[in-house]
């Protein structure tokens, strides 16, 4: 089975389970890094989709376990004293510094024959913007946690829709990061500017596994979530969805762990080897029946 697109889950410092999952169905020789040609995210998975397509998901660890060892804890209750200018939460600045170290203007040309897609959601103009960020995602919260679902919608009712960009879009690193800092756009731990002008959220809020995105193209799409979830996940078809075997242990906004990031990064990995060897075993069964 080959994948030539792949949807990456937001989610967080969970979504190191996601680059675990490429190195090991790699390393297991199903070379996700070289048949996928699209992929897409919001969140953090963005983060995860442009490290794992350029094929530097271990340094991407090892800077992300870096700069959380660097932290001692993730609110820094001394910074409400007067004067200090710095933030309550550092998650906004390590996340800038992390992209900001990691990407350089080479990698611009590393992907122009690809292509990757960053989800956000926008503000419909009739709602304000700090009691309509309460209300989306209140309204995410709610029917992600009542339901369970993979795909929600309320969001979409209230009237936020989807901006969709990407590396085809920009002319600089810089413009390729202030999209991925747009479509994780979290108040108050993630804050963020908004996008060319436009008021944006956490794409998540329109939906935090946009495989919708692929629809359309040629080739099956690996979906790569970042939890697990309490519905059985669709059968596989033109999409195959994978999801950790064992719960996450590492909080989403916990940027003070880089054993956890580890720990996370190590069940990828064991499940992604997996996930290859199973289909390698499927194949072979193929064969054999076909003979």
């Amino acid at each position: 089975m080959t994948f030539r697109n792949a949807i990456f889950a937001g989610g967080g410092s969970r979504c190191l389970w996601q680059l675990g999952f490429w190195d090991g169905a790699n390393s297991a020789g199903l070379a996700l890094n070289r048949s996928v040609r699209y992929a897409a995210s919001t969140s953090a998975g963005s983060a995860m989709a442009t490290a794992a397509l350029l094929d530097r998901a271990p340094e991407a660890l090892e800077l992300f376990k870096r700069l959380t060892a660097d932290n001692p804890r993730n609110i820094h209750w001394q910074n409400l004293r007067p004067g200090t200018g710095k933030p309550l939460l550092p998650h906004m600045d390590m996340y800038r510094r992390a992209l900001e170290e990691f990407l350089v203007e080479d990698d611009l040309v590393a992907l122009q024959d690809r292509r990757l897609e960053f989800l956000m959601a926008r503000f419909p103009r009739y709602l304000p913007t700090t009691p309509g960020t309460l209300l989306a995602f209140s309204l995410y919260g709610v029917e992600k946690h009542l339901t369970g679902v993979l795909h929600p919608s309320w969001t979409r009712r209230l009237g936020f829709e989807q901006l969709v960009q990407g590396n085809h879009d920009v002319d600089s690193v810089e413009e390729l990061i202030e999209i991925i800092l747009a479509s994780s756009c979290v108040p108050p731990v993630l804050p963020g500017n908004g996008y060319r002008g436009q008021r944006v959220l956490d794409g998540g809020i329109i939906d935090n596994v946009p495989a919708h995105l692929a629809d359309g193209l040629e080739g099956r799409t690996l979906v790569l979530l970042s939890k697990r979830y309490p519905r059985p996940l669709p059968e596989p078809g033109r999409r195959v969805y994978v999801q950790p075997s064992q719960p996450v242990r590492i909080d989403k906004f916990d940027y003070a762990n880089p054993e956890g990031l580890q720990e996370t990064y190590d069940l990828g990995r064991r499940d992604g080897q997996a996930f290859a060897d199973g289909l390698s075993a499927q194949e072979s069964l193929r064969g054999v029946s076909a003979g």
